[in-house]
């Protein structure tokens, strides 16, 4: 595994460059831009387990348009959930855990003095413990909305991360869990909070499940190309 942090800040400078032309929107960053709140920058980070980032817009979008408050959200039924979540990986597991989310933040937001949908106004929530009790809350959606909501300097390991860590070498593990542990050993922590939207970015892009050696900026340093590509 190669641990040269001055070899991993090239690489992710790399990377940098690479993907600021990319014509590609990422679904969670947008969604905090469009729509401010955290409330539904959490349920559309939970919508984008096991999904792409196009589907997790379409169906955030149409969920927040036809029940723009926590209180909307309760009053769906099952199936009209189901029904905007249905292009989704696990959607039918999603609605569950929706419903539960709603359930917990109406609940968290009578400490702020918000009792009714019509008093509702987005709240920034940061206390961890009550994030990680809520349904299908795990390390990845955790840290996802801590860094994009709160500011904190986490690491947010998907699939893209974990991916492209272990093929690079960085990192040589069997889950995204153990791949966050090691990367806060290695990267420079003024990269944590944006590793995630770079390796996702170029995951989608070029360092996909099969992927693109031919086009990728950064192939001299990398393990998996050097192993099995490069002599082909």
């Amino acid at each position: 595994m190669n641990y040269d942090k001055k070899q991993i800040i090239e690489v992710l400078k790399k990377i940098e460059d690479y993907v600021k032309n990319l014509n590609d929107k990422l679904a969670v960053p947008y969604i905090l831009e469009k729509y401010k709140d955290p409330f539904k920058v959490l349920i559309a980070t939970v919508i984008s387990i096991r999904t792409r980032e196009e589907q997790t817009i379409e169906a955030s979008e149409k969920l927040f348009s036809k029940a723009p408050t926590p209180w909307d959200i309760l009053n769906l039924s099952d199936r009209e959930l189901e029904d905007i979540l249905r292009k989704c990986g696990l959607y039918k597991q999603k609605v569950k855990w929706i419903k539960e989310i709603t359930r917990k933040w109406i609940e968290y937001l009578k400490r702020f003095g918000i009792k009714n949908k019509n008093e509702y106004k987005p709240v920034k929530v940061c206390d961890e413990n009550f994030l990680l009790s809520l349904p299908g809350v795990g390390r990845k959606v955790l840290n996802v909305y801590l860094s994009l909501v709160c500011g904190k300097d986490v690491i947010a390991v998907d699939t893209h991360v974990h991916r492209i860590a272990n093929r690079l070498g960085w990192v040589n593990t069997k889950t995204p869990e153990e791949t966050e542990k090691q990367l806060y050993r290695i990267i420079p922590k003024e990269y944590w909070r944006k590793i995630n939207r770079l390796l996702v970015l170029f995951g989608r892009n070029v360092c996909s499940y099969k992927p693109k050696c031919e086009i990728c900026p950064i192939k001299e340093y990398c393990k998996f190309y050097k192993e099995k590509c490069k002599n082909k």
